[in-house]
């Protein structure tokens, strides 16, 4: 079934029953209906293909907005609230979108309504409920009177790509790549949500990841999709994370890698996550260690998933693969979803190689957010798979360091720090060099309550697990790691925050 029309009909199940919790607070499948009904009237006079921007902001009001888009079948363009006012109010401008939507607290940010204004947009504000209702906050739409952001055909979403590694770009997902995504993942997990059923379910979803993040769109239409509730956080906090899993015996939810090991560090009674039986890690590289400590402390298994913004989800592990493979295919972040192939070809070559062997990734999916179904799409993973479908992901083929010629992969070193006993989480990235052209430098983050190791001991530590032109050469503790919506290191970040005399060695 289309996402759109699935989405419908379960928004029209039971008015009356809870479907979003945040706060506390329980708002009701009617709620959302009625802030989609709001959107639907005060959206009427907005050309279909032109976009309706969301400040994605983790609130009921904002995710019942959304809900009620995509059931409408409109274009949706995503704006990150984590950015600055100044960069939030840029980017109205730049995009023009006919409509922008936020909760209260975003309009009252300094400089958005003026940003509306010189967009000849229109502003929206969503009330959760009680009042579950829409407000024109300031009105400059005039159809034909600007060139408006336009959507391209069948568009769904168009978000920012997460950046880690570069500057973030912004992928179209279209209602079809969306619809058949969603399908796949309810086919691999064989969870018995029916595309052909429709129907509440008593099961609820933690979503915490920022809504600008195709993991968090994709957990979000799942959930909702297959007639499940939804329990929202602000941000992820780990304790208040727990406390979420144990009021509402939550079976199965999502947490970034770095979020497991927040968990990790805090002081989180083991009966708090009884009722769990697996984790979903998804959005960033899972060290395979920390896994493994996350399960023999909560006697819950850790699944890895893989996928991208191009792609949505393209490979995970199952609890039944978990159970069968967990140890003959550790490091796998799974196996590839129903409905994807996937292939790697040599670098230099791009000739397509065995099974087995490690080299670009390629994919080929009706999922892909572009070209069509029979093309084959590249990413910048190197990867391997092995004859019983299992995906290995084993760097960035365009995040190596050239350190005069030694190619350094910055993930490789970030896991060998995060395993000194001293560091919570760290992250590797190529600073220039006159003579080298790229030396690796480091910022880590401290177990709470760690005393510093001092930066001679964390490079005699790398030194000792690594070849010696792999040791950074320079490492600085910071407060917390800058982060991606994903809560990924973000990189360039990271490149601002160490910005210091290298020395040429």
């Amino acid at each position: 079934m289309d996402i759109a029309d699935q989405l419908t009909a379960v928004i029209a199940v039971d008015p009356g029953a809870p479907a979003i919790e945040q706060d506390g607070a329980w708002d009701t499948w009617g709620d959302v209906s009625r802030i989609a009904a709001g959107l639907s009237e005060h959206i009427a006079d907005v050309p279909a293909d032109a976009a309706i921007a969301v400040v994605s902001r983790n609130r009921v009001e904002i995710v019942s907005s959304v809900l009620g888009l995509l059931a409408a079948r409109r274009a949706i363009l995503t704006l990150n609230e984590m950015q600055s006012d100044a960069s939030l109010a840029a980017e109205i401008v730049k995009l023009r979108p006919a409509v922008v939507i936020a909760s209260a607290q975003d309009w009252e940010r300094p400089g958005l309504l003026e940003a509306v204004v010189e967009a000849g947009s229109r502003a929206l504000l969503v009330k959760r409920a009680p009042s579950a209702e829409v407000i024109h906050v300031r009105d400059c739409f005039r159809q034909g009177s600007l060139d408006h952001f336009r959507a391209g055909e069948d568009c769904a979403i168009n978000l920012k790509t997460s950046g880690t590694t570069g500057p973030p770009k912004r992928v179209e997902i279209t209602y079809s790549s969306l619809s058949a995504s969603i399908a796949s993942v309810q086919s691999h997990h064989g969870d018995g949500a029916s595309a052909e059923e429709v129907r509440l379910r008593s099961g609820v979803t933690i979503q915490m990841l920022a809504l600008a993040h195709t993991s968090a769109i994709q957990s979000v239409c799942t959930t909702i999709a297959a007639g499940r509730r939804l329990v929202l956080l602000d941000r992820f906090e780990p304790v208040a994370w727990a406390r979420l899993v144990h009021e509402h015996k939550v079976v199965t939810t999502g947490i970034p890698p770095a979020a497991i090991r927040m968990v990790l560090d805090s002081d989180i009674p083991v009966d708090w996550l009884s009722s769990l039986k697996a984790v979903r890690a998804g959005s960033a590289p899972l060290d395979p260690a920390i896994g493994e400590e996350f399960t023999r402390r909560f006697g819950v298994p850790v699944l890895q998933a893989y996928g991208a913004t191009e792609f949505q989800g393209l490979a995970s592990w199952t609890l039944k693969d978990y159970r069968a493979f967990h140890e003959t295919k550790k490091g796998a972040v799974g196996r590839v979803h129903p409905g994807v192939e996937v292939r790697v070809v040599d670098p230099e070559t791009q000739a397509v190689l065995a099974v087995g062997s490690q080299g670009i990734l390629e994919v080929r999916t009706a999922q892909a957010a572009n070209g069509s179904p029979s093309d084959w799409i590249r990413t910048s993973d190197l990867a391997r798979s092995d004859e019983d479908g299992f995906l290995w992901i084993l760097g960035r083929a365009d995040g190596a360091i050239n350190r005069g010629g030694f190619k350094i992969d910055p993930n490789e070193v970030a896991t060998t720090l995060s395993r000194h006993p001293a560091v919570a989480d760290a992250a590797v990235v190529a600073l220039p060099d006159r003579r080298l052209g790229q030396v690796p430098a480091a910022a880590i983050e401290l177990v709470p309550g760690a005393e510093d190791p001092g930066e001679a001991e964390l490079k005699a530590w790398v030194r000792s697990n690594l070849e010696p032109y792999k040791v950074p050469v320079h490492i600085r503790i910071v407060d917390s790691l800058p982060r991606t919506v994903a809560l990924k290191p973000d990189r360039q970040a990271i490149v601002r925050l160490l910005d210091i005399e290298v020395p040429t060695s």
